[in-house]
C-alpha cells in the first residue's frame, strides 16, 4: 500500500504574527506568493537588490517570526551526517519533495541545523521540530538557497503518528 504523501499543514491558518512557543504549519509559512526569475535566483552582481526584492515578498507576520522559538511539522531530507546520524536536514512540507515529486518552492522547506546533536534518519514519518527560526534570504555562491533556517532544540515524531 503506498504511503499518503500529503503536505503537513495541521496548524490552524492564522494571519496574526507568530509568537514564541507557537506551533506553526507550512500552511502559514508558505501562504504567500513568491515569484522568482533567474535574476532573483542566480545573482552575483546585484545581490543586495535581489535579496531586497525577495525579502519584500515575505509578509511582515512571517518576518516577525525571525528569532522566535516555534514548532513545525514536516518531513526530513538529510543533508549531513555525523557517524550514521543526521546533523543537518531539510524539513519539507511534503514527503514528495524527497524523491518522487517536484522541487519545493523556496518557502516550502526549512534548513534545520542540530548543532552538536544528531538524530536518527527518519525520512518516512512526519516529525515535529522545535527550534529558533531564522527568516531571510540566504545565498550560496550567489544562488538563492533558502528563506527559512532553524536551530533545532528538539526533533520528535509528530503527534498522531
Amino acid at each position: 500500500m503506498p504511503l499518503e504523501k500529503q503536505p503537513v499543514t495541521n496548524a490552524p491558518p492564522s494571519m496574526k504574527a507568530i509568537q514564541d512557543g507557537d506551533f506553526v504549519g507550512f500552511n502559514q509559512l508558505a501562504a504567500f506568493s513568491v515569484k522568482l526569475n533567474s535574476e532573483l535566483l542566480y545573482t552575483t552582481n546585484r545581490v543586495a537588490w535581489a535579496d531586497g526584492q525577495i525579502n519584500a515578498m515575505i509578509p511582515d507576520r512571517i518576518k516577525a517570526a525571525d528569532g522566535k522559538t516555534i514548532s513545525v511539522d514536516g518531513f526530513m531530507i538529510p543533508l549531513e551526517y555525523k557517524v550514521n546520524k543526521v546533523s543537518k536536514f531539510i524539513l519539507a512540507m511534503n514527503q514528495n519533495t524527497c524523491c518522487f515529486g517536484a522541487s519545493p518552492q523556496i518557502h516550502e522547506f526549512i534548513i534545520v541545523s542540530l548543532g552538536d546533536k544528531c538524530v536518527d534518519d527518519e525520512m518516512d514519518i512526519p516529525l515535529r521540530v522545535k527550534g529558533v527560526l531564522h527568516v531571510a534570504v540566504r545565498r550560496d555562491k550567489g544562488t538563492l538557497s533558502s528563506l527559512y533556517r532553524m536551530d533545532a532544540l528538539s526533533v520528535t515524531v509528530a503527534p498522531g503518528e
